[in-house]
């Protein structure tokens, strides 16, 4: 079977699952709507579980960018960059991430989407250039690398330091610090708590009467800095 054929076949599958899926109603009514500009089957699979993914034509039908939540471009041809990185709608799938970044919503977009750069280092380093300027204005308008933007992605969870200070432990009868401005008799209590035998207050500490009277009692050195 000719290869081409054989990839029409299996794109037109890989749409119709894809629609029967979005339209299911128990399971993605509550997921986020995506809009996918280019190759359906170039969509991760870890994207593909947490989205109702719709194709370029549900936009043409409805003329409403504000029915998705995200745009992820996956293929682009050289006229639809070209036409997005200067304003131009002169495509559905140029207008549709226009009108995306216009109102705000988040647009990713693949490395492979690329169309140019399987030809670095091959084609005429003018033409390369030229077409790589167009590239750089679309990430400058906001459309993030799809590692980049994580769409579908749950948040990695930070990794612990590879060497960490045992923690310090203070034996009782040392100093207490505290910060507080006044020292009432309440607090004067609580500093003297669990058997310090002295406190450092600030130079500026205000100390009533009652408070000296328990630190007095109990023996407490009282330490200004």
């Amino acid at each position: 079977m000719d290869e081409k054929l054989m990839k029409q076949i299996v794109e037109a599958v890989m749409q119709e699952l894809m629609a029967q899926r979005s339209n299911a109603s128990a399971c993605t009514e509550g997921l986020d709507k995506l809009l996918v500009i280019g190759n359906l089957q170039a969509v991760p699979a870890d994207v593909a579980e947490k989205y109702q993914i719709f194709l370029i034509d549900d936009y043409i039908q409805n003329k409403n960018i504000h029915r998705y939540q995200k745009i992820l471009i996956t293929s682009l041809t050289l006229v639809q960059m070209s036409d997005i990185a200067q304003g131009r709608d002169g495509s559905p799938e140029a207008c549709a991430v226009i009108n995306g970044l216009l109102n705000g919503l988040d647009v990713c977009m693949t490395e492979a989407a690329f169309p140019h750069r399987k030809y670095a280092g091959k084609s005429s380093s003018r033409l390369y250039e030229v077409i790589e300027n167009n590239a750089r204005m679309l990430q400058s308008f906001g459309i993030k690398l799809l590692k980049e933007c994580k769409v579908g992605a749950d948040p990695i969870p930070a990794k612990p330091p590879k060497y960490q200070a045992p923690p310090i432990e203070v034996p009782k009868g040392t100093g207490h610090t505290t910060t507080d401005r006044l020292i009432t008799e309440d607090v004067a209590r609580s500093l003297i708590d669990g058997g310090n035998t002295a406190i450092c207050l600030a130079a500026n500490a205000i100390v009533t009467p009652s408070a000296w009277d328990l630190f007095k009692q109990k023996g407490i050195e009282v330490i200004r800095k």
